[in-house]
């Protein structure tokens, strides 16, 4: 017993010091400043606590950041040269878990890009190549697939919301709300488990990864 005692504290521990200054209030609020939210993380009360919920998966996607620098240095630069914030730059961790060659139901690639999203925003796809493995290729075609959504909905953050939920799906939200505020969105019951996961996880590594010694 004290054995496995001695084991959980040091776990706990461990969690604690895990490049985690994304939990800090500043580095949060200065992500969703990034993609466009005016409102004060305070007054967001589905985000409250996201630490907490998210926190161990977030440490999995930032070990994996940790150990693919050199392709996700690629793909930052992408974002930066398209003036694209980089929140957006790691949305495969959330996604993929940053593996080009990953599959999941209908999807495929670092952005899970289903077959018809991806011939919408120029990805081939032929027997025996897959543009949607490319991880340049693939990333030009989320930018501007990105792009498109933030030119329909106005701001960066539904851009992200119709990222994970589809267009469909958010338009009808922002109508049953007759609000596109992301204080009211979030706290709807009816918004997507997912893409709500989705959001917080990147937002986490987001404060963490471009953030945090910003604020130290």
């Amino acid at each position: 017993m004290k054995k496995l005692f001695t084991t959980l504290i040091g776990a706990w521990m461990i969690s604690l010091t895990i490049g985690y200054a994304s939990s800090s209030s500043p580095a949060l609020k200065s992500s969703l400043s990034s993609i466009g939210v005016t409102e004060s993380l305070e007054t967001i009360k589905a985000l409250s606590g996201i630490e907490k919920k998210y926190g161990s998966n977030v440490e999995s996607h930032y070990k994996r950041y940790q150990e693919t620098q050199d392709d996700y240095k690629r793909v930052e630069e992408k974002f930066k040269s398209e003036n694209v914030p980089l929140f957006f730059s790691l949305i495969p961790y959330t996604e993929s878990h940053f593996k080009p060659r990953a599959r999941g139901p209908g999807t495929a690639g670092l952005w899970q890009f289903t077959i018809l999203s991806a011939h919408n925003f120029g990805l081939s796809i032929q027997k025996g190549k897959d543009e949607r493995f490319d991880i340049d290729l693939s990333t030009d075609a989320a930018i501007r697939c990105l792009k498109s959504l933030k030119k329909e909905f106005g701001s960066w953050y539904l851009a992200d919301f119709a990222y994970g939920m589809g267009e469909g799906t958010l338009r009808k939200l922002i109508e049953k709300n007759k609000s596109n505020k992301i204080s009211v969105l979030l706290n709807d019951p009816s918004f997507p488990s997912g893409t709500k996961s989705h959001f917080a996880e990147t937002l986490l590594l987001d404060g963490e990864v471009h953030y945090s010694k910003t604020v130290e």
